[in-house]
């Protein structure tokens, strides 16, 4: 498994030889990432991942994103827009900005699967549909990183995937600009620019003309009819990063921009997907393979209801309790970090649904911390799949908690295919 295979690996990168060589190459990873504007530290080595067990990780999560456009597709049959509201929660400011009638469209596939390595194989935990989901710079850091210890690898830059999908996209609808949306208090947060991105954009492209605004700076005759036309827009804020409750997005796209993902795709990544994918109910809409992989690789999950609370409180040291429209390892609370009557208050408030996941334990492994001693660092993958190209997968860690996110405390490599 992951972390076993990476045991030896990571032994000779910090082999005492390479002292020198080890701190200069962690130095390096580093600086690349504030260069382009991440404030994630990098973890102090980099990864392998062998070439079998990242085709069948590609293959579960093609299933699994299959699975859930055809669950997707079928709510959306059989549901009124109310009842969707209702299901996923959604708020009234963004109720008012969704295409339900795209709602089934996949549109252009951009996602993350987060995975955890255990010792056993490996489980999904999330999937996160959105342009501009974070991690891709970890590639170019643990490159850099490698190339300096002296132990060169390959591999593909998850960006150069994104940025083929895009100009193959701009070609096909004639697009000629493309614009990376932030806003000011997203940019603050230290997530980057994807500057990455970017420069691969304008090598493959040079043609396309190419900014990065936020809805205080976007050009206002960018906003007419004939210049929005030609307009892809990059979205790298959630619904909940934006200060206007998605206005200025909404205000892109019925000028007439494209918009890498709108927020359709907010609702993919809602906690009650694996519920619902676990659902029997659902599943005669799916292949053989897509119950398959379901079976295999997501956790058990339920919607934590009036009438389970009990059961659920009573099983928490192997379950965790999720919400929705939270992000950066918030809204997720490990059963056995909390106490009881803790759980109880905060499943029975009623203000949000609650979703309890079967306790999948990651694999750690012992890594170097910034200020002390070595200790073992919880791992989480993230396998980006952008239409149909995949490239490697990141890894984040953290050694103080199982909650790995780097919003918090985790750091991020790459594991590169062997």
């Amino acid at each position: 498994m992951f972390a076993e295979d990476n045991h030896a690996f990571l032994a000779e990168q910090y082999d005492v030889r390479r002292s020198p060589e080890r701190e200069l190459a962690a130095q390096a990873g580093n600086q690349l990432l504030s260069d382009v504007g991440m404030k994630v530290p990098m973890l102090p080595c980099h990864f392998r991942i062998a070439a079998a067990e990242h085709a069948e990780l590609e293959r579960a999560t093609r299933l699994l994103a299959d699975a859930q456009d055809k669950v997707l597709a079928h709510l959306c049959a059989t549901l009124t827009a109310g009842e969707l509201v209702a299901m996923f929660e959604v708020r009234p400011g963004m109720a008012a900005h969704v295409d339900w009638a795209s709602l089934p469209s996949s549109g252009m596939r951009m996602l993350r699967a987060d995975i955890i390595p255990t010792g056993t194989g490996y489980r999904f935990c999330e999937l996160n549909h959105f342009s501009g989901v974070g991690g891709g710079e970890a590639y170019h850091a643990a490159h850099l990183h490698a190339e300096v210890l002296g132990r060169p690898v390959t591999g593909i830059s998850p960006f150069r995937q994104l940025a083929l999908q895009y100009v193959t996209e701009c070609r096909r609808a004639g697009l000629t600009r493309i614009v990376v949306l932030d806003t000011p208090g997203h940019r603050a947060l230290g997530y980057g620019q994807h500057l990455m991105l970017q420069q691969y954009i304008r090598l493959l492209d040079p043609g396309i003309e190419l900014a990065y605004h936020d809805e205080l700076t976007y050009p206002a005759e960018w906003l007419e009819a004939g210049e929005a036309g030609r307009t892809l827009v990059h979205r790298l804020v959630t619904f909940d990063d934006t200060t206007d409750h998605g206005a200025f997005i909404a205000r892109l796209r019925a000028c007439g921009a494209t918009v890498s993902c709108m927020f359709e795709a907010e609702l993919k990544m809602h906690r009650r997907w694996f519920a619902l994918l676990c659902d029997p109910a659902h599943h005669h809409l799916l292949t053989a393979d897509e119950r398959a992989a379901i079976e295999q690789y997501v956790p058990h999950t339920a919607v934590v209801g009036p009438a389970d609370i009990d059961a659920m409180i009573a099983d928490k040291d192997r379950l965790v309790f999720k919400r929705s429209y939270l992000y950066g390892g918030k809204g997720v609370l490990a059963g056995d970090e909390h106490t009881v009557a803790e759980l109880r208050a905060l499943l029975t408030r009623g203000d949000a649904t609650w979703y309890a996941q079967h306790r999948v334990h990651a694999s750690t492994v012992t890594l170097p911390t910034p200020d002390g001693p070595p200790a073992p660092y919880h791992l989480v993958l993230g396998m980006y799949l952008y239409g149909d190209r995949t490239s490697g997968v990141v890894v984040r860690g953290a050694s103080d908690s199982p909650v790995v996110n780097g919003s918090r405390s985790a750091g991020m490599s790459w594991a590169f295919v062997v």
